[in-house]
């Protein structure tokens, strides 16, 4: 029995001798974790979160942080709103909430959907183009997109990102 024992184990270390041996472990240089640290430094922030909303469906399709070679960076969001109620939505207003760890609100932004964009011009823009604030009704069932941009040295350091969609004119 133990010519039994000593066998199993000789052939166990064997097979993991060979299983092992093919193991390889990469250690990264210090540039290479260097540039990767820069990367998210650069690149990672916290993500939008949605506030859910019975009347509307929102998907943020885009969020992320672009950078140019002549302008700072900026953060921008992006996505689609669909009415999920039985009723026409004549507009809708976004509210973004940047707060840090303990949920306290540092900086606040708004817009409109697209069908409704001219609301937010002031009125030396509404004498330029010539026209009055309006919009386009979304119908029930109908989709509307909306996009936000906003420069990364006008916000404050922030944890969390959330998205309300409450504000509604039917």
């Amino acid at each position: 029995m133990k010519k039994l024992i000593a066998v199993a184990i000789f052939v166990a270390f064997g097979a993991a001798s060979v299983t092992f041996a093919g193991t390889r472990v990469n250690i990264k240089d210090s540039e290479q974790a260097a540039a990767e640290a820069d990367m998210h430094l650069r690149y990672d922030h916290p993500k939008t979160q949605v506030v859910p909303n019975d009347q509307l469906k929102v998907v943020v399709t885009r969020d992320v942080i672009m950078h140019s070679c002549c302008m700072p960076p900026s953060l921008v969001v992006s996505g689609k709103i669909t009415n999920v109620s039985d009723k026409p939505i004549d507009y809708v207003r976004l509210h973004f909430a940047f707060e840090d760890n303990s949920g306290k609100i540092l900086h606040g932004e708004s817009l409109y959907n697209h069908h409704a964009e001219s609301l937010s011009d002031d009125p030396y823009i509404q004498k330029i183009l010539n026209e009055k604030p309006h919009f386009d009704p979304i119908l029930p069932g109908q989709t509307d997109s909306f996009g936000f941009s906003i420069s990364c040295t006008e916000l404050p350091v922030f944890s969390k990102v959330e998205l309300f969609s409450n504000d509604i004119k039917q």
